[in-house]
């Protein structure tokens, strides 16, 4: 009878708590290793009393995100606060194996627990929160789940990023200037305190670092797939940062920034990679992995390589048909895979770019053209411009290239974080693939990890590049640059950065004096990442070179096998290794104006190996050669703004 009686009662008590609204809950969910751990929880908000949903992140029992609220707004629904928990899934495992034609790495390895999470608003409209913990990191987003073939749109989201004030952050600010166009181009702000404003009015860029509690951080992005705006971050009064959908007034075009699609509709996963050293950061894939898995049946097609460049050393000289004859036998000679012929092709003097292409294709060197994206461009008479935005023509155009023997094509000016042009990344992918294209995304968006889901994406520019050094204020900034992005900017995706740059770069009669060594340049085509590196500098300078760092060019990957960080900090120097096949490469730079004397083991290479080593001349402008055996510690002596480069063959 008393069981009876006790059955009784907890069926009363659970009636009871199905008939109100029972807010309370507190849901964890582990990495495969357990030391990653993240935490959802539905308490009363201090400020307002209302029920809202928070979460938290651990890294081996420190705190790496502090108690952050979750919240998104859509036009007809608000999940923010008083949400009722619904359902929870059992912890499904994801452990997939897959491929990169491009990246730090050809092989990667998805392993996470992942966890549904299923709550219901007041009006009776659901919301689900996918949760993913790595051993990495972790990472979430919303998905509304009703079908409804109606548009919606996403009218703000609320999530929130609260890191432990007493650490540092290095975070590039969200472009903002006369022309309103968010390029990702802007100088990090390095070493700055957690929560501090941005100086650009509209707030900060993905990715952001962070080093604090013991712990190193990057906050960001991942799937960028045309469902949804590009979003940024505001600093809170909390000192947190805010998730910000894209700005109104982004200038190329008039669009709302609010997203619009039918349900179910799932937002970009918001990313958080953690570990106790910066390797863990630099050496991860998290943002490939949130990604859909590879659309394209056959990718032997898909070929990363070199390319010479001449727009960098002269501006009109894609104009010029001799010229672009001139860099073809230059990239055969130096066994570089690709020419890339910038803005001004269409109206080539002395010839066509069709007999460029011709004489290229017997040569052996793949030609890529320039195109602008057509953003804000109109689209009543299709031209150069703006065909790469209209479907039919770009494709036809595609199919034209393709018939041509083009194998790359570098699009432009994208310049908006709106939907309506993000949208446009997706289907120049599909459409480029369909006619076995190659893609670079310049004037772009921060990557988000198309090139796991489309990887004839090879490279995106999003970054202030070696283009800019026609003005002696960005030479003097990018020496110290240099050691900055490989821990920020190219952790998330292949880097169009056009390094290797000897000369002082020509712009409206103007000589700016580049401050960084000759070896640091060499330097940065390992450094640097990305599936096609387009080499800046003009040929005659690199023909001038040493037989040695000549060689050296020669020779050097544009994907990699495996990366490994072997020692730096963001803002001070960086030395990595990348290995292609059986064969190391190992880089490293010097961002202070001052010499100095570097040490570095490299314990993942058999001990009695040799290392080649190309180290800073007595001046700038020259180079020594040394090498020395692996198994010790490695000392190498660099100038101001110096830098190395070598090779280790297994």
């Amino acid at each position: 009878m008393k069981n009876i009686l006790l059955n009784l009662v907890v069926v009363l008590l659970l009636w009871a708590g199905s008939s109100c609204r029972n807010l309370n809950g507190n849901w964890t969910l582990e990495s495969p290793d357990k030391l990653v751990k993240i935490e959802i929880m539905n308490l009363p908000d201090s400020a307002t009393g209302a029920f809202r949903l928070f979460y938290q992140v651990e890294f081996n029992g420190k705190e790496a995100v502090l108690r952050s609220p979750l919240g998104i707004e859509r036009d007809d629904a608000r999940f923010v606060t008083d949400l009722k928990p619904v359902s929870q899934s059992a912890v499904k495992r994801i452990d997939e194996e897959y491929s990169l034609k491009s990246g730090k790495r050809s092989e990667a390895h998805n392993y996470a627990n992942e966890q549904l999470f299923t709550f219901e608003n007041r009006d009776g409209k659901r919301v689900e929160l996918i949760v993913r913990a790595y051993n990495e990191g972790v990472a979430f987003r919303y998905r509304f789940p009703e079908e409804n073939p109606a548009r919606h749109q996403v009218m703000a989201e609320q999530t929130e990023f609260s890191i432990p004030q007493e650490g540092k952050a290095w975070i590039h600010p969200y472009d903002w200037n006369s022309r309103k166009k968010p390029s990702y181009e802007q100088y990090c702000e390095k070493e700055i305190p957690v929560g501090k404003a941005s100086p650009n009015q509209k707030g900060w860029a993905y990715p952001m670092l962070f080093n604090a509690n013991g712990l190193w951080m990057m906050v960001t992005e991942a799937v960028l797939d045309g469902s949804w705006c590009g979003t940024h971050l505001q600093v809170t009064g909390e000192g947190a940062y805010r998730v910000c959908l894209a700005e109104a007034d982004e200038a190329v075009i008039p669009d709302a920034p609010e997203p619009v699609h039918t349900l179910p509709w799932a937002s970009p996963w918001r990313v958080i990679a953690v570990g106790e050293t910066l390797a863990s950061i630099v050496e991860t894939n998290l943002v490939q992995h949130l990604n859909e898995p590879c659309r394209l049946a056959n990718t032997d097609w898909i070929k990363p390589g070199r390319a010479s460049w001449s727009w960098w050393s002269d501006g009109g000289s894609p104009r010029s048909f001799k010229k672009q004859i001139e860099y073809v036998d230059f990239t055969a000679q130096m066994g570089w895979e690709y020419i890339l012929i910038d803005s001004g092709w269409p109206v080539m003097e002395g010839g066509t770019v069709e007999e460029v292409i011709r004489y290229a294709n017997e040569k052996g060197v793949g030609v890529w053209l320039w195109y602008h994206s057509g953003a804000g461009i109109p689209k009543d008479t299709v031209s150069v411009r703006n065909v790469m935005s209209v479907a039919d023509a770009r494709r036809a155009e595609f199919a034209r290239l393709h018939a041509l023997g083009v194998k790359g094509v570098k699009i432009d000016f994208f310049d908006t974080d709106k939907q309506e042009i993000v949208k446009l990344y997706a289907e120049i992918l599909e459409d480029a693939a369909a006619s076995q294209i190659l893609v670079n995304f310049h004037g772009a968006s921060l990557p988000r990890g198309l090139e796991r889901t489309w990887p004839n994406l090879l490279t995106t520019e999003a970054v202030r590049g070696a283009e800019g050094f026609g003005r002696q204020e960005r030479c003097d900034q990018a020496p110290n640059f240099h050691t900055v992005l490989p821990f920020t900017r190219n952790v998330v995706g292949s880097m169009d950065y056009t390094p290797v740059t000897f000369s002082n770069k020509i712009r409206q009669g103007v000589e700016a004096f580049q401050k960084t060594s000759y070896a640091h340049q060499l330097a940065l085509s390992v450094l640097f990442e990305s599936g096609i590196q387009n080499f800046a500098d003009r040929y005659t300078a690199y023909l001038a070179l040493p037989e040695a760092p000549k060689d050296f060019l020669k020779k050097v990957p544009a994907a990699w096998d495996e990366t490994r960080l072997v020692d730096g900090y963001p803002g001070d120097f960086v030395v990595m290794a990348r290995r292609k096949g059986s064969v190391w490469y190992i880089a490293g730079i010097n961002g202070k104006e001052e010499p100095r004397e570097l040490t570095f083991s490299l314990p993942f290479v058999p001990e009695g190996e040799k290392l080649s080593l190309l180290l800073d001349g007595k001046q700038r402008t020259g180079f020594a050669e040394g090498s020395v055996k692996t198994g010790n510690p490695i000392t190498v002596s660099l100038l101001p703004f110096g830098g190395f480069a070598g090779t280790i063959e297994l």
